[in-house]
């Protein structure tokens, strides 16, 4: 429920833009003149008026040609959108040229000083603005001789005031290099109050999925750091970068409230290499998450392409924008083509399938239906947006998908590779065990057996002679220390498969083999923790630490304590707590006693615990404290 709450919200916010201006009546649609004085410009929403405008063909009229009771209708009517597309009598018009716009709007009733606003995107090439034979707006320069035409384009909002009933409104534009002519998108009218909200639902919309789209390139590139060798993620974050690079660019073209405008000969070839590495990085993306099969030849295309595609604004700005349309759509297409292709024939093994295709399937839907309407005069800008944010949305989620499945698998091999590793040492340790008992104990076993029948045949002056009772001794010792030895080798076996039982026989074995009382008493909580994990990997070494810290406090027990030795083991608030109590042989300064835990205090320094010793007469108390 909280997912689809989410994507209805978002449902909203991008329709805010489709709702934030009102269409013109239906029937003022073919009307040049037009009668807009009944409205309320106050509360009223901006009017799109880009239906039916007289068209000039190659001919920069003078305002006053209109002024001067000029009779309407005699011209073509136009739609508000580029002359490339206009067809009469199977006549096409080329980008290059020049025209006049114009239309007739009936603003008010009464003769009064009233402020309005105008809002238009930008022109392809360089326009003048006359409103009442007054020039408002010049952007480049206008001008019938091709050479001297000099482009700027660039969103317009004019605002102005006027006494008169009606607003009688010339365009003049001029083209040269760009492969399209004429005007584009909504020609709005409202009052400037209107007209900022309008534009301020679009800057949110603007911001909204900025944030959204950074969010996710922060997201996927700390998770790059924290796990370097998952490269993919580190290739899509650059590739929400590239997003991120055109967003201002588009749509209300915020870029503009925070630098000035630049020209669109430097907005295009800007661009142009924001599509380069937009390319380059997805198909590094593909394949980084496409590993099991490799298709260099498509790689290679996409490389050769960039290349090439760096020298285009070298070229003549007549072929230029051409060049960087055709890399755009071309490169587009095949890496679509070419993101299905490899979902298709890695479906089996390719996790969050549904989510990757969507996420294409979006992107492919957004950006076809952004370039088609832009190619027709229709401001495409928010189509290409929402399709880079379900894009990266569904993205996102196909890769955390990808990289739980990634991590669960590792954790797999890593639990297999432990298991496999202790199988194999249990099995060397076996037949060591094996190999000690049958050789070494053997022989050993031998030689105390003839030792011992010497020992009874010989007289004590031979004996004292060869020292033979010194060497039986140690014969015995050795065999002793083997067994001991194997045994050691045993509890350690047996502590990684638990731990609390590995410890507790290790230690009674020890006091066993010295004649000394032991108690052992652990808490529930402390068996809880133990019985709850499990000693694999990378925590081997902190549990081996523990346990030859335990070992060292036995053997330091061993070596100056005497009577029963009481161990109490509790785990509290994530940290373990050992106190350990005997008597001591010889009453002992403190000093010295500290000197002894050198090695004790060394193993607990790693584990981030502390130590206290209370020596009272000859008891003696040690409580060690550490964080699990």
């Amino acid at each position: 429920m909280k997912c689809i709450g989410k994507i209805f919200l978002f449902l909203i916010i991008t329709t805010i833009p489709i709702n934030c201006y009102q269409k013109l009546n239906e029937k003022f649609q073919d009307d040049v003149y037009i009668d807009l004085s009944d409205t309320n410009w106050e509360n009223s929403l901006p009017i799109n008026v880009s239906s039916a405008w007289e068209f000039y063909w190659n001919q920069l009229l003078d305002p006053t040609f209109f002024l001067a009771n000029h009779p309407l209708g005699d011209a073509p009517i136009v739609e508000f959108r580029p002359w490339t597309n206009l067809t009469f009598s199977d006549r096409k018009f080329p980008a290059k040229g020049y025209a006049t716009y114009h239309k007739k709007i009936k603003v008010q009733k009464s003769f009064k000083v009233k402020q309005f606003s105008i809002h238009f995107m930008h022109l392809f090439s360089s326009s003048k603005v006359y409103i009442n034979g007054e020039l408002i707006q010049e952007k480049g320069k206008v001008s019938s001789q091709f050479s001297e035409i000099i482009p700027d384009r660039t969103n317009s909002t004019i605002e102005f005031l006027t006494n008169q009933l009606e607003l009688d409104i010339v365009i003049q534009i001029a083209n040269h290099d760009f492969y399209q002519g004429g005007p584009r998108g909504e020609f709005l009218i409202a009052s400037p109050s209107q007209m900022y909200l309008y534009k301020s639902k679009n800057l949110i919309v603007d911001i909204f999925i900025f944030g959204l789209i950074f969010g996710s390139a922060l997201y996927h590139l700390s998770f790059y750091f924290i796990n370097r060798n998952q490269r993919a993620f580190l290739y899509f974050s650059i590739v929400c970068i590239t997003f991120l690079i055109r967003i201002p660019f588009l749509n209300s073209k915020s870029h503009g409230y925070f630098i000035q405008m630049r020209s669109f000969e430097f907005q295009s070839i800007w661009l142009h290499y924001v599509n380069i590495l937009t390319f380059v990085f997805s198909i590094l993306f593909l394949s980084e998450l496409f590993k099991s099969k490799q298709y260099k030849y498509i790689e290679n295309f996409f490389y050769v392409g960039a290349i090439l595609a760096l020298f285009t604004p070298i070229v003549p700005k007549a072929f230029q924008y051409y060049l960087n349309f055709v890399y755009l759509v071309v490169y587009l297409i095949m890496f679509l083509t070419f993101s299905f292709f490899l979902l298709y024939k890695h479906k089996k093994e390719a996790q969050g399938l549904y989510s990757m295709a969507i996420a294409l399937f979006s992107l492919a839907l957004f950006c076809i239906l952004a370039i088609s309407v832009n190619y027709y005069g229709i401001q495409g800008g928010l189509y290409l947006m929402i399709g880079y944010l379900f894009y990266v949305i569904f993205q996102t989620v196909s890769l955390s998908k990808f990289f739980a499945y990634a991590t669960e698998s590792r954790a797999n091999i890593e639990m297999a590779l432990h298991e496999e590793s202790l199988h194999a040492l249990s099995k060397q340790r076996a037949e060591m065990q094996l190999m000690v008992h049958d050789q070494l104990g053997a022989n050993l076993t031998d030689l105390k057996v003839y030792l011992e029948r010497k020992l009874a045949s010989l007289n004590e002056s031979v004996k004292y002679t060869f020292d033979l009772d010194h060497i039986y001794n140690r014969v015995v010792s050795i065999i002793q220390s083997l067994r001991n030895q194997l045994l050691y080798i045993e509890d350690q076996n047996l502590i990684f498969e638990n731990f609390v039982t590995g410890l507790h026989l290790t230690l009674l074995r020890r006091y066993s083999d010295v004649g000394r009382e032991f108690e052992f008493l652990a808490s529930n909580d402390f068996l809880n923790y133990f019985n709850e994990i499990k000693i694999i990997g990378k925590n081997q070494s902190y549990f081996l630490n523990i346990f030859y810290m335990l070992y060292e406090v036995c053997t330091n027990d061993i070596k100056y304590g005497r009577g029963e030795s009481v161990w109490r083991l509790d785990y509290v608030n994530s940290s373990f707590y050992i106190n350990q109590r005997n008597l001591l042989n010889f009453p002992i300064e403190k000093q010295k006693s500290n000197l002894e835990l050198k090695s004790i205090k060394q193993r607990l320094a790693q584990l981030n615990g502390t130590l206290e010793v209370q020596i009272l007469d000859e008891s003696y108390q040690l409580k060690i404290q550490f964080p699990a």
